[in-house]
């Protein structure tokens, strides 16, 4: 009777990285945003956007391909679902529309509608414009 044995494939050791420095902060995103009325995110050389902070691109892995870049906030509204009970810290607002906006800048980010309340008031690819708020999240409204 033959025996089988397993073997382990060892792995060579991770090669280590520079740290990476991001181009701005954490910090400086909600400074953009909430003082100065800007959205602020990455480009990475690969095409991809985003208003995430992020340290790497999620599609190519690149750790020192961002560079900074200013969203104008104007897109079009590719999925939503009304929120008639909301989180508490929504709960005045209700309902609204929680949407997902595919930016003309090239991002999808998602956010809300206070003023959409019911099914015929949004529709898929309808044109909205980020609009700086008190209240808290990206608030768009119809254009």
């Amino acid at each position: 009777m033959a025996m089988h044995v397993a073997t382990t494939k060892h792995e060579p050791a991770a090669t280590k990285t520079a740290p990476v420095t991001p181009t701005h902060s954490v910090g400086e995103f909600y400074k953009a945003y909430e003082e100065e009325g800007k959205l602020v995110g990455y480009e990475c050389s690969c095409g991809y956007k985003t208003l995430t902070f992020i340290l790497e691109c999620p599609r190519c892995g690149k750790q020192n391909s961002l560079k900074d870049a200013t969203f104008k906030g104007n897109g079009s509204v590719i999925a939503f679902s009304l929120q008639n009970v909301p989180a508490d810290e929504f709960v005045n607002d209700a309902p609204y529309a929680y949407a997902l906006v595919q930016l003309d800048d090239g991002s999808v980010v998602s956010g809300w509608l206070p003023n959409a309340k019911r099914p015929e008031d949004l529709k898929i690819g309808d044109k909205v414009h980020w609009t700086k708020s008190y209240k808290i999240g990206m608030v768009f409204e119809k254009d």
